[in-house]
């Protein structure tokens, strides 16, 4: 009996906290995709936040885009996401959860989702309004990168606001950050 109460507990701590590194807030977030690619949509979100917080680069590397990629092959991409996101040095934080607001589409093809996104960089945490570029290549959804939207991080209750509106729009039109 006790163990079954331990497993029951234990599956529903995991679920609860899978569902906060990649949550979406509602279907409505998502009405801009297309309703038939939504699932596979919120499937890669979710890994694409699960290989950057576990630092898992070989894995990441098939969830980036054409362009994200650019000229590098994968050996390139680990080494370079090495180098740049170090544990007592990095240049760029390590996505840790993001929780879906809204899509937009992006310039240049693609989307935009914004989200609320929590990082951490040499030990420091960091939380606000994210933005994660989304293209359909290739029968699937892949990643251009990822960012916060300014700096310092603009708070994640700005959201509510249903006409925020990012100051700057990123350009995703060429590799992730990581590998220029």
């Amino acid at each position: 009996m006790r163990l079954r109460i331990r497993v029951s507990m234990f599956t529903l701590v995991l679920t609860c906290g899978l569902s906060a590194f990649a949550g979406i807030q509602s279907d409505e977030a998502l009405s801009k995709i297309p309703q038939e690619q939504r699932p596979a949509l919120t499937k890669r979100i979710s890994q694409y936040v699960t290989e950057n917080r576990n630092r898992n680069w070989k894995e990441l590397y098939d969830l980036i885009s054409t362009t994200g990629r650019g000229t590098a092959s994968r050996d390139t991409f680990v080494a370079q996401m090495r180098a740049a996101h170090g544990v007592s040095f990095a240049n760029d934080p390590d996505m840790q959860e993001f929780v879906l607001n809204r899509v937009q589409p992006g310039e240049g093809g693609g989307f935009d989702i914004y989200g609320c996104g929590k990082a951490q960089r040499e030990g420091k945490r960091y939380k606000g309004i994210a933005v994660m570029h989304v293209v359909y290549e290739h029968d699937n959804w892949f990643f251009t990168g990822w960012a916060f939207t300014s700096f310092p991080n603009e708070a994640c209750e700005k959201l509510k606001d249903p006409g925020w509106e990012p100051e700057n729009r990123i350009g995703w039109d060429q590799p992730m950050e990581e590998l220029r």
